[in-house]
């Protein structure tokens, strides 16, 4: 079978582009498509056969690839998938499955979301990222995008959604089913060690709707110690508001985050994420984990088990919930039991017999892009 592997950008690593790695060791000799690679900010991909878009020659460092969005579904029809690939495996949650295939060719997508900005985030994105002058024009171009992306979506032969949230919103926005399978954690690199005197708050990009605010201003109210992994719009702010108890740790390298993650006491997720691989970690680490109730973190944390799942982004819920988990018991092997539900070598086995599923029975009944 000839496979072709596809992904939004290589900018910044996030839960996305760790499904993108283990889907390109699946496969190692499949080329990647992708609107481009920030090779100053992501570092390179030795032995990737990366195919970018026309959008490579632009700009693209420090976010200014996001000024790039009228244009990706134009680099998105010219991004042309060789002909003889009998499959295209794309990992999106925006317009890189509109990539422009063959006819004969099967496109399965593994979606992380459809497009956040488009649809359930549409108002956020454009209050967070839009200045106001420019929020009208915004809004109009949304329509062509949003059309775009329902012809892109149009022309997937077979979903596959990250969570059961995903799989909501797939059927919700593009009327079409979806088999879910959670993205992968590689158990064995995780351990429990002596636990720290600290709390980690790690959303990978220090955004708005992450809700950074709350994680500062509960441990600011505790006064125990809170270490934030990662970098973003939000941590300038984020630092103005904090005491001296929490700690930015900016960008960190996985070696760095499976060691906190082994020593912390817990794991704060206030914000609501389509599936949060960082909490399986944090459960194969053996942390208990205070998550919001909403997205994947319902299908990861059992209430009163692995943590506590609180009911409204609110601060004084979360103050309450971590001072919860302070006065348990925390069974670490239960909490890794727990995160062997999302091993990798059963995301590996899903994917695999989905893909070869999909190659055997052909093109779905989908309407061309």
């Amino acid at each position: 079978m000839k496979l072709a592997l596809a992904h939004e950008y290589f900018s910044v690593r996030g839960g996305a582009e760790r499904v993108v790695d283990v889907l390109h060791e699946m496969w190692r000799d499949a080329p990647v498509y992708t609107f481009f690679h920030d090779l100053r900010r992501y570092g390179p991909l030795p032995g990737w056969d990366v195919r970018a878009s026309f959008l490579q020659s632009f700009p693209i460092g420090g976010g200014v690839h996001r000024v790039l969005l009228p244009l990706y579904p134009t680099a998105a029809s010219r991004l042309q998938v060789a002909r003889g690939t009998e499959v295209l495996l794309s990992s999106t949650s925006a317009f890189i499955k509109g990539i422009a295939i063959p006819d004969e060719t099967v496109h399965v997508a593994y979606c992380h979301s459809p497009t956040r900005y488009l649809w359930d985030q549409s108002d956020q994105y454009i209050a967070d990222e839009v200045p106001a002058p420019l929020r009208g024009v915004v809004r109009e171009m949304f329509g062509a995008l949003r059309e775009f992306d329902l012809r892109a979506a149009g022309r997937v032969d077979r979903w596959i959604a990250n969570s059961d949230t995903v799989r909501e919103r797939i059927a919700r926005y593009y009327g079409a089913p979806s088999e879910v399978i959670a993205p992968p954690v590689d158990l064995s690199r995780y351990q429990a060690v002596e636990r720290g005197d600290f709390w980690l708050f790690a959303p990978g990009r220090l955004v708005a709707y992450k809700r950074g605010d709350i994680a500062v201003d509960v441990f600011d109210r505790i006064g125990m110690r809170l270490i934030v992994l990662g970098d973003g719009r939000e941590r300038r702010a984020l630092e103005r508001r904090a005491k001296d108890n929490v700690t930015f740790a900016g960008r960190v390298d996985d070696e760095t985050v499976r060691a906190l993650l082994g020593a912390a006491r817990g794991l704060i997720f206030p914000g609501e994420d389509d599936f949060g691989i960082v909490c399986v970690e944090a459960l194969a680490s053996g942390a208990p984990i205070v998550a919001l109730g909403a997205g994947g973190a319902r299908e990861i944390v059992r209430d009163g088990i692995d943590g506590a799942l609180v009911p409204a982004a609110d601060v004084d819920a979360f103050e309450a919930a971590v001072l919860s988990v302070e006065r348990r018991e925390v069974d670490r092997d239960e909490l890794r039991r727990r995160a062997a539900l999302f091993d990798r070598p059963r995301f590996e086995e899903r994917v695999r017999a989905t893909v070869e599923r999909a190659h055997a029975e052909g093109r779905a009944a989908v309407t061309p892009a």
